[in-house]
């Protein structure tokens, strides 16, 4: 039963989402049960192509808890996405023991043949499935042990069902709106609440002083667990020119040594790279989910959903930004000549890199020499997804 730990400052680090994504890779049925859920890790998890995908032929059963973190948020995105795959159900469990909460972190895939089964530390939310450090292990089942573990579950599933409700049950709101009435309390009362779910509510990021400028390079706030983390002064921040290449410009072309030792692609393992888009109104798009392994024909690229639809420039290059915030997670902008940054990155890759002609430039920098060359970049500020495209 192999141990994996999720740590989005190891550049090795094993994301939660990704093991649960790869197992339901050809799974005919899964189940899964959770403490806490937020909007942000049900996009992560249950609105991915290949959980959907999954959604399409195999039935998943979830239930979670409402006793701390859960949400109205999270309730309509859970909604939504058992309103457009019939095969997902999704119960809330309301323990009847006055002294209990509901807080497994459990979930198994059914191959057919055998299965998995992860347990572990992360909820289903953005910080279990990828911010926080977490451990979990991954057990693989054959099919006996795979048709216990269904037995077992159907089991306690009958037995507890006067515990389940659906989502939109008026006792569940009740509780939810318990939730959100208890964190308006603390907050205004100044209290930052030391439990496991006050911390994945609401943690405060560290102020970070840049020692060599007179002003904080940022502030301390309130980060709520669904933002993406904020960009320290010593984040590493690419600026790279990025080639026409044919009429699919929009799959950003890179160097092999950018691909592997800046965005963490294998060409031994499967891996994923997230990307945030990040606007000019300082609002990040949707995880934009990529597959980061080289192709046999040696193109090391990605597709930047900011560039579609866009004509390449007939004078100048776009300059793709990638803001480094985790293991193979990156917030980026797409500068087209013209736009606002684009003259400010443009000057800081002539101060520093050249390149033969038809060469691209592709260098890699510390967060605070790229606000010091743009300092009204939409980088600096909070960060929190919203959606959409621009």
């Amino acid at each position: 039963m192999p141990l994996h730990i999720q740590d989005p400052a190891n550049p090795n680090s094993e994301y939660l989402v990704d093991t649960l994504l790869d197992a339901c890779i050809g799974a005919r049925a899964g189940g899964g049960a959770f403490a806490f859920l937020s909007a942000g890790g049900v996009q992560l998890l249950l609105k991915d192509n290949l959980f959907t995908d999954f959604l399409g032929r195999g039935r998943f059963e979830l239930l979670f808890g409402v006793d701390a973190i859960t949400d109205t948020a999270a309730i309509r995105s859970l909604v939504q996405v058992r309103h457009e795959y019939p095969n997902f159900d999704a119960r809330a469990f309301l323990p009847t023991h006055a002294k209990s909460i509901f807080h497994p972190k459990v979930a198994w895939f059914d191959q057919g043949n055998g299965g998995f089964l992860i347990t572990g530390s992360g909820n289903l939310t953005a910080g279990g499935l990828r911010w926080n450090i977490e451990a979990y292990a991954v057990e693989r089942l054959d099919a006996p042990a795979m048709a216990r573990l269904r037995e077992q579950w159907d089991d306690y599933l009958m037995l507890m069902s006067e515990c389940q409700f659906d989502p939109q049950d008026t006792r569940v709101v009740a509780l939810l709106e318990r939730n959100a009435a208890r964190r308006r309390e603390m907050q205004d009362a100044g209290i930052v609440d030391p439990s496991e779910a006050g911390d994945e509510v609401t943690r405060m990021s560290p102020a970070v002083v840049v020692k060599n400028s007179s002003d904080t390079f940022i502030e301390q706030v309130d980060q709520p667990a669904d933002e993406v983390p904020q960009i320290s002064s010593e984040t590493q921040i690419l600026v790279a020119e990025i080639p026409r290449a044919s009429n699919r410009w929009g799959q950003a072309n890179f160097d092999q040594a950018t691909f592997f030792d800046f965005f963490g692609a294998s060409n031994r393992v499967q891996r994923r790279v997230y990307f945030f888009h990040l606007r000019d109104d300082n609002t990040l798009g949707v995880q934009e989910v990529r597959p980061a392994v080289a192709v046999l024909s040696h193109n090391y690229r990605f597709e930047l959903d900011a560039a579609s639809g866009l004509a390449y420039p007939d004078d100048g290059r776009p300059l793709g930004v990638f803001a480094k915030v985790g293991a193979r997670t990156f917030i980026y902008m797409l500068l087209m000549p013209g736009s606002a940054g684009h003259a400010a990155m443009a000057r800081l890759l002539d101060k520093t890199a050249t390149a033969p002609p038809g060469r691209m430039r592709r260098i890699v920098y510390r967060a605070v020499d790229v606000k010091g060359a743009w300092p009204t970049a939409p980088f600096w500020g909070r960060l929190t997804v919203r959606g959409g495209r621009q």
